[in-house]
């Protein structure tokens, strides 16, 4: 009886088993051609699904993007068969899905278990490295190093980390140009170290290397316009400048070094259209401002190249009225009134734009002076310039010249 039952049970198994076995095939036909959801409905169709169907379903909401139905099934494989396989898989959607911190818990976990799983520790020194835990990607990456000394993206890596800490990345750098010399991220690094430190000629050879192997890439095409723009060959600037052009790559920094080459080259007129394309991004540009002052200079438009350089002048300031406006504030709070006058009207010499440091010049004036002239000359150039900013304020300013007016008449002075 009891060896019936035995086999009975073993029947059902491997009947389940195939059943299981069946639905993944299944699926797999339908995966092959792209046909996800359908595959998504034989999975679901299951109704005991097993780890390896539960897992299925995950990897498939995880390679579609899906990380929280990913996760949530990924979680209930996990709870029927706990593995590093589907905890490792976890730690990737919560890295996808934005959460870092449970991320890198998870896949360090699975590491400490699995310290041979170089793609796993590739990642998460990544991840590290992406999350400020400097010291903890350097580990991994010079761990990475001594097991795998042939692989150009660790030493690269290694580069990047350094570089975020301050430290030389020189050696990393080159050392995965020596290993691949097609390795374009690490030449475009080399070649902004080599420029920062000022050996052109070095920078120069990676930069024509990489556009030799990709001559359509801004990076490089950037630096070597800009190096050729330092060497004074502003014709060859221009060349490669119209190249990111037609690449669609308009920046300020591009249409500056048009500018800039254009007026070297004492065209003036194609130097006022890239000047005043920046201008139109930033009309605060101190740089760009003074730029098209040299060039009305040059073009003998004085009254133009006068404007451009008060410009310039006016938006170099820094913006401190904020800070004097809350300093003065403060100082009315303990009583140091003098002083508080003081900062107010600083502030507004910093920012005459400022309305309520005007009105309160204006009202701290009023109080604290026994000639109101003062207070009514602050009060109309209120009125005057700002009437519309503050209802309320403007209404009182209004009254207290009528006021102020009316006390001087009846002194028999008249103001001006």
């Amino acid at each position: 009886m009891h060896k019936n039952i035995a086999v009975l049970l073993f029947i059902v198994f491997i009947v389940k088993i195939d059943a299981q076995t069946s639905v993944l095939t299944v699926a797999d036909t339908s995966l092959e051609t792209g046909n996800y959801q359908l595959a998504l409905k034989q999975l679901k169709a299951d109704e005991n699904p097993s780890e390896e169907v539960l897992f299925k379903i995950a990897s498939i909401y995880q390679k579609t993007g899906n990380y929280a139905n990913a996760i949530k099934y990924y979680d209930r494989a996990y709870a029927m068969n706990p593995s590093d396989k589907i905890k490792e898989q976890l730690g990737k959607c919560y890295q996808y899905a934005g959460n870092t911190k449970k991320a890198m818990q998870l896949q360090s976990e699975v590491l400490k278990d699995n310290p041979d799983n170089l793609f796993l520790q590739y990642n998460l020194a990544k991840l590290y490295a992406a999350n400020r835990k400097t010291t903890e990607a350097i580990v991994l990456l010079k761990g990475l190093i001594a097991k795998d000394s042939e692989n150009p993206n660790y030493h690269y890596e290694l580069g990047e980390v350094l570089t975020k800490i301050k430290k030389d990345p020189l050696k990393p750098y080159l050392e995965a140009f020596r290993l691949d010399t097609a390795h374009i991220k690490s030449m475009y690094q080399l070649a902004k170290y080599y420029n920062k430190v000022k050996v052109r000629d070095s920078a120069d050879l990676f930069i024509d290397k990489g556009l030799e192997i990709d001559s359509d890439n801004l990076n490089f095409l950037q630096l070597k316009a800009q190096n050729q723009f330092l060497k004074k060959e502003y014709d060859s600037t221009i060349v490669y400048l119209k190249k990111l052009e037609i690449l669609n790559f308009k920046t300020p920094f591009v249409n500056k070094l048009f500018g800039l080459s254009y007026y070297k080259l004492k065209d003036y007129e194609k130097a006022l259209l890239y000047f005043n394309k920046v201008k139109k991004v930033d009309f605060k540009d101190v740089n760009t401002l003074f730029n098209i002052g040299l060039v009305h200079a040059a073009m003998q438009e004085y009254d133009k190249a006068e404007m451009s350089f008060m410009m310039s002048i006016m938006f170099q300031k820094p913006d401190v009225d904020k800070n004097y406006f809350e300093l003065g504030k403060v100082q009315l709070e303990q009583g140091k009134i003098k002083r508080a006058l003081t900062s107010f009207e600083e502030g507004y010499k910093n920012n005459p734009r400022n309305f309520q440091l005007l009105f309160q010049l204006a009202m701290l004036s009023d109080d604290y002076y026994k000639d109101k002239k003062i207070a009514l000359r602050h009060y109309e150039e209120y009125v005057e310039k700002f009437s519309t900013y503050d209802k309320k304020s403007t209404l009182y300013a209004k009254s207290r010249i009528k006021e102020i007016n009316k006390e001087y008449f009846m002194k028999g002075e008249e103001q001006e």
